[in-house]
């Protein structure tokens, strides 16, 4: 792995003192230059190229840019588009939680006991990409991403503690951590009411806004733990809690496949745009893992002209975020495997990308 490498991941470097942390510092990851890649390319190829960019959530970002792309060129966007994007946007969710709780959760290793539930997992992400075609069959991709979720043991209908499959298996390795990382008093999220406020960051041009976002006195945070905060128990610890927000989500966008296969109305839409501007265009999409702007500036000549993407990950991996204001709290004198328990915590915040640790010692006068 090279420098370069190395940085496009998230990086923490915590320092303890008998067990308590008394330093985190969170190194953001390098990001992509969307202006220097799209720029003067047709802005109508906006799209289906960045949606090419991204292996995680591709359908989330795919449509924030034709969402973006519509607001900037005076397009309406129609119910049939809504719903065709509700069914994508859904169908992703659920497999997208399938393959981060499969594939990212540490400590199983290369067990056989993860393999053993990959078929499900690589169902689901076939049916969520299905579920981005035209003409597509609503049934099916519901009954695939429904027996997926199933054989990997979460809930399909009203939640219970999974007890079976691999996300029994999480449930039980969470609720080990209930006492070390009980459930926080309060929280605060990132909402569609802060959306003027993001996008008037983002026409300022600010890189630094792009990589370390902030609104002013706040640690803000997004994604399940934040869609689903009302309804967690908070007697279960964090770490439990965070998995019951990705179980709720599953549930939830399986009732809302089935209400789009039975064309009833979606009222809780998740895709939002706008523009000030003749030629701009800004566009918010409640993306598996929480909040996704996007904003493209097109020319007179119909070319890009600026492309900015706001990822949720860069929200909740701040350096003086959600997440580096827990671990400044955290007691690890008690825990045997310390940085098993920070890598699970991390991957519960879940990052669209790689992340690497470095426990320290304090070094004492």
């Amino acid at each position: 792995m090279t420098a370069a490498d190395k940085n496009t991941g998230i990086g923490l470097a915590l320092t303890l003192a008998d067990g308590r942390v008394t330093e985190a510092t969170i190194s953001p990851r390098r990001l992509p230059d969307t202006t220097a890649l799209l720029k003067n390319t047709p802005a109508v190829n906006a799209p289906s190229l960045v949606g090419t960019l991204f292996t995680l959530c591709a359908a989330s970002q795919r449509i924030a840019s034709q969402a973006a792309l519509s607001a900037a060129i005076a397009q309406p966007i129609t119910e049939t588009m809504q719903r065709r994007w509700a069914l994508a946007l859904h169908a992703e969710r659920i497999a997208e939680h399938l393959r981060a709780a499969l594939l990212d959760w540490p400590g199983a290793g290369d067990s056989a006991e993860r393999r053993a539930f990959a078929p499900a997992v690589r169902a689901a992400l076939s049916a969520a990409r299905e579920a981005g075609a035209p003409g597509v069959d609503i049934s099916k991709i519901r009954a695939d991403l429904m027996a997926a979720a199933r054989e990997t043991g979460a809930p399909t209908q009203d939640f219970e503690p999974p007890s079976q499959g691999w996300w029994g298996r999480l449930w039980r390795d969470a609720s080990t951590c209930a006492e070390a990382a009980p459930f926080p008093p309060q929280a605060d999220f990132l909402s569609a009411a802060d959306a003027g406020a993001v996008h008037r960051a983002l026409r300022a041009r600010s890189r630094d806004f792009l990589s370390r976002p902030t609104l002013p006195g706040r640690a803000v945070e997004t994604g399940a733990f934040a869609r689903r905060f009302a309804q967690l128990r908070r007697d279960i610890g964090l770490f439990a809690a965070r998995l019951q927000a990705r179980l709720l989500d599953i549930v939830d966008s399986l009732d809302a496949l089935r209400s789009l296969e039975n064309s009833r109305v979606l009222h809780n839409r998740l895709v939002a745009a706008w523009s000030h501007s003749p030629g701009e265009g800004f566009s918010l999409v409640d993306s598996p893992r929480g909040l996704l702007f996007h904003r493209i500036a097109v020319g007179a000549d119909g070319g890009v002209t600026s492309y900015d993407i706001l990822a949720p990950t860069e929200w909740n991996f701040h350096p003086a975020g959600p997440l580096a204001r827990l671990l400044a709290t955290l007691d690890l004198s008690r825990q045997a495997q310390a940085r098993l328990f920070i890598a699970r915590l991390m991957t519960l915040f879940d990052p669209c990308t790689f992340c690497t640790i470095e426990l320290r010692e304090a070094r004492h006068a």
